[in-house]
């Protein structure tokens, strides 16, 4: 039996979300999550969410816009795009026509932080839902916060854990001239002990 749709039918209108963030600076978690929102939703809309209270920002968000658009790839590239916003994310998503928020989750200590943060959102905008989305086995439990503290302890950048425009932005960054950045397991500077 073949499917045919009806001629008076109109298309289906375009279902965009938002999925905001900090991303200082994006890891792979980030980009599976955009991934995996592009097979719920036709168009996302990813948001570098200015926020006052986390201090000490490694990337500026304008550096963070072209680090989340150059990871993009190109199979994605039309159906996505990347900005920045300071103020609340639920009301200016409404403004954007976003039929839903998107939120990456890790496992345990994020759950109460993104339930609390998803019904905060509803109480703004009750129209607007939060699709909480879970990254795989391998990038579950990596975070901006990992990737940060990891690269200012002597350039040391975990292979695979952010996109190659990243990568390069933290070797400029941490790693001097002509010097190698080191890897995960084999550089003596991230040991944890001192030698006597």
């Amino acid at each position: 039996m073949t499917s045919t749709s009806h001629p008076d039918a109109s298309p289906r209108p375009s279902r965009m979300a938002v999925y905001a963030g900090v991303f200082d600076p994006p890891t792979m978690a980030h980009m599976e999550i955009i991934e995996n929102a592009l097979r719920i939703f036709d168009e996302l809309t990813v948001v570098v969410a200015l926020n006052p209270n986390k201090a000490g920002a490694l990337f500026t968000p304008e550096e963070r816009v072209q680090m989340l658009d150059a990871s993009i790839g190109e199979q994605m590239r039309g159906r996505v795009r990347v900005t920045a916003y300071a103020g609340l994310i639920a009301p200016y998503a409404e403004t954007l026509g976003a039929c839903a928020l998107v939120r990456g989750m890790r496992p345990y200590a994020d759950a109460d932080a993104e339930i609390a943060l998803a019904l905060g959102n509803q109480a703004l905008v009750p129209k607007l839902p939060t699709v909480l989305l879970v990254a795989s086995r391998e990038n579950v439990y990596l975070s901006s916060t990992f990737v940060r503290d990891w690269a200012r302890m002597g350039g040391l950048i975990m292979p695979g854990s952010v996109p190659p425009p990243v990568e390069q932005a933290l070797r400029a960054r941490f790693v001097a001239p002509g010097e190698p950045a080191a890897e995960a397991g084999g550089d003596k500077r991230a040991a944890l002990t001192t030698e006597p």
